[in-house]
């Protein structure tokens, strides 16, 4: 069986692509065919959602309150101290440690394009005020061919000179046009890097087993303690090369109060989601996203990324759980680093890159075929594993991106389409359960305002007080960010993956602080 899914291997891929737009339309358009063919069924459904998500908020609480104690704890911690007091005859997974800590390298991989100075200065500035000593850190710069001379140049005057207190200072260019390559994504770049950077390092002798690798972005700014944490937590875990390491904590305080409101509010939902979601979520069922580490010979066994998928953070994750035959999962700590917000030109502009910039996180949901085309493929990996991935692809692609539209709009779509629902009994006290219901979670976003602004640079003095207290209004409002934001742009992507309209040409979304 495993051989025939492996013969018709693409047409596998592509029935899983349609399988998911169907199942994601299908969902959607439950009140029209449902409240058509059976109306109770709908109402059923409605009244599941709209006590699931009143449960979703509950436990996105109890992680937040959690995660945020967390990060308040390692934050207050030195790491390279703890370190030091490591016992490495009493450390586990011999095989893989490396001798003492002075041996543990750390190779930090970096893609950039166009970023300005101001951009790329900050992150290169948190590189050197990291606890971990500057010569076990091996810095690596992989940029786009296109603005490679000029990007090179600035990274160049930004070290000035300081890249002899590293252990490695190496910067590639990536070609354009490569056969095969997406455009667009960092995949293509990554790889690239990573790649040149082993065979320098396996030239010049160095022993790859004492590497950590890391990827962030050109605008990451790292917290102090940010390596260090990642060696403690390195160095104490067993089984190292089944795992890869992150952060829970993923703010955006470079520009946070310089963009639009709905970036603000976009970003602080990713940065709330992904600290509850590390406290609450199964480990097994979390895969990778934009800052993240393994061993360095982790990600020469899962052989990079995927460079024709324009995807790359969930899909370095895909590659290393088939290469471990399943056994792969994620670690986090709680100490942060800081992006920026999307922020466009003008007004306009700032909504138009950020909805660029879902689309393609939207698309994202190539790992859906690529994983259960891997699923049957793969005898190896456990069948349990296998289903507890099913059904978490199912709740991430398909229920948690058009459950709030339903629970808004579903009911009134339900009685359009048949309006005799509204006088059936099993429909009468709905709209009053899911009124009731929403009404009440919505005391859950209160607690949700106060940790985002513990976790958010203050409020600019200069503000007028208008647009300080609109600040502290912003948690509700993400409610209309998920009826739009967070839904147009991933439907559109998954209803491309359907017709098979494949994103080879993706948006790279643009650094534009000046300060």
């Amino acid at each position: 069986m495993y051989r025939f899914f492996t013969i018709h291997e693409k047409k596998v891929g592509r029935f899983f692509e349609i399988a998911l737009g169907v199942a994601t339309w299908s969902f959607l358009l439950s009140p029209v065919w449902l409240g058509i063919i059976y109306p109770p069924a709908i109402v059923y459904l409605l009244t599941f959602l709209s006590i699931y998500w009143s449960y979703l908020a509950f436990r996105h609480l109890y992680g937040l309150v959690k995660g945020y104690n967390k990060y308040k704890e390692e934050m207050a911690i030195d790491w390279w101290n703890e370190c030091t007091k490591l016992n490495f005859a009493e450390l586990p997974d011999k095989p893989t440690l490396p001798n003492t800590l002075a041996d543990v390298r750390h190779l930090l991989l970096i893609p950039a394009v166009d970023e300005s100075v101001y951009i790329l200065r900050d992150s290169i500035e948190s590189v050197f005020a990291q606890s971990v000593p500057l010569n076990q850190i091996t810095l690596v710069y992989t940029v786009e061919e296109k603005y490679a001379e000029a990007t090179t140049q600035v990274i160049k005057e930004i070290m000035g000179g300081r890249e002899k207190l590293l252990n490695k200072f190496l910067i590639y260019a990536h070609p354009k046009g490569i056969p095969g390559e997406a455009i667009g994504a960092g995949a293509a770049n990554r790889t690239w890097g990573a790649k040149h950077a082993v065979e320098d390092l396996r030239n010049s002798g160095e022993n790859i087993r004492n590497y950590i690798f890391s990827t962030i972005d050109a605008d990451h700014v790292l917290s102090p303690h940010y390596l260090a944490r990642l060696t403690h937590l390195y160095l104490s875990c067993d089984r190292r090369d089944y795992k890869y390491y992150t952060t829970a904590v993923h703010l955006f305080n470079n520009n946070l109060w310089k963009v639009p409101t709905v970036m603000r509010i976009e970003a602080n939902a990713v940065t709330l989601g992904a600290l509850s979601d590390w406290v609450v979520a199964r480990r097994g069922t979390k895969d990778s996203f934009s800052a993240y580490s393994a061993s360095l010979q982790t990600l020469i066994d899962a052989d990079y990324w995927d460079v024709g998928l324009g995807v790359d953070d969930t899909i370095f994750y895909w590659r290393a759980f088939f290469a471990r035959d399943g056994d792969f999962e994620g670690v986090p700590h709680f100490v942060s680093y800081s992006a920026d917000a999307v922020e466009g030109k003008n007004y306009l502009d700032s909504y138009r890159s950020l909805y660029k910039q879902l689309l393609r996180w939207g698309w994202g949901a190539i790992d859906f075929p690529l994983s259960m085309q891997g699923f049957l493929t793969n005898p190896r990996v456990k069948f349990t594993k296998k289903v507890a991935w099913t059904l978490k692809h199912l709740e991430k692609r398909v229920l948690m991106i058009n459950m709030v539209f339903l629970i808004t709009f579903g009911f009134g779509v339900v009685t359009a389409v048949n309006p005799y629902v509204k006088q059936t009994n099993f429909a009468y006290s709905l709209p009053k359960i899911m009124s009731y219901v929403l009404t009440t979670t919505l005391v859950f976003l209160i607690p949700g305002t106060i940790i985002r602004q513990k976790l958010a640079n203050p409020i600019p003095k200069e503000w007028p007080l208008y647009r300080k207290l609109f600040a502290q209004l912003e948690g509700p409002l993400i409610i209309l960010n998920l009826l739009s934001f967070s839904f147009f742009p991933f439907l559109e992507a998954q209803t491309r993956l359907l017709f098979g309209r494949k994103m080879k040409d993706l948006y790279h979304t643009p650094k534009l602080r000046k300060a």
